[in-house]
């Protein structure tokens, strides 16, 4: 990953860039438990945990979660001389109606009760490596979202309308639960969300937005720059 994709949060700090370097050196990690990695070189713990938007249907059931699993299960039944150490990577169509599919209001509870659940376990986390900082990486498969001008009804495939992007990585309320979160570090990578716009000459344009965005939270205090956004209003602008 690219510095021009990475941007540090609310300042870039001393301790955020070494994290970064940190990342950038695979080796220098062990995997463990409680939290999932360590790495002696850096003197660092890092927990990881996967965050989307995709709504539940009923009291448990992901339908994006288990179409993967069932596809994952037809390629390995198609192809029994699969190794079973064999990672297969599904990319599921539940041909659900967009709401359904990618709803912002499912994605922010999913990341407050993600992050709240493991906040629960910093105490163990920092026993098991006393004086190492501790990172949080949240592997977030969630779409981009926009802030329509007022409530209404999901996107039609080639309507074209003029909201505000949602920029996540500034977004109060999620801000507020990475601040709760009692790490030293959250690293917030966001591998799906792009976006486009109309430039003023008529071309569709890539948004440039970040795909790693790393929070020094001892620097969060005093922060001021962040965004409020209406969940009532907010669109999934997945293609």
């Amino acid at each position: 990953m690219s510095d021009a994709e990475v941007c540090f949060l609310p300042t870039e700090t001393d301790g955020a860039i070494a994290l970064l370097s940190a990342i950038r050196d695979p080796d220098s990690w062990v995997s463990s438990d409680r939290p999932d990695f360590y790495s002696e070189t850096y003197e660092l713990a890092m927990e990881v945990m996967r965050v989307d938007d995709h709504p539940q249907i009923g009291k448990r059931t992901n339908p994006t979660l288990a179409r993967e699993k069932e596809a994952e299960r037809e390629v390995r039944a198609a192809l029994p001389a699969l190794d079973s150490k064999t990672r297969v990577t599904a990319i599921a169509d539940t041909e659900l109606p967009s709401l359904q599919d990618h709803n912002f209001g499912a994605y922010q509870q999913t990341f407050a009760r993600v992050l709240q659940d493991h906040a629960r376990k910093v105490a163990t986390y920092r026993a098991n490596h006393p004086g190492y900082g501790l990172a949080m990486l949240i592997r977030d498969e969630s779409s981009i979202y926009a802030q329509a001008e007022q409530s209404r009804n999901p996107l039609v495939k080639g309507e074209m309308i003029a909201p505000q992007p949602h920029f996540w990585f500034l977004d109060a309320d999620f801000v507020r639960i990475i601040d709760a979160s009692n790490a030293d570090f959250v690293i917030w990578s966001t591998p799906y969300k792009h976006g486009w716009h109309i430039d003023a000459s008529g071309h569709r344009t890539k948004l440039d937005l970040p795909a790693l965005a790393i929070y020094d939270l001892a620097a969060l205090p005093g922060w001021n720059e962040l965004l409020a956004y209406d969940p009532s209003r907010m669109l999934s602008l997945e293609e």
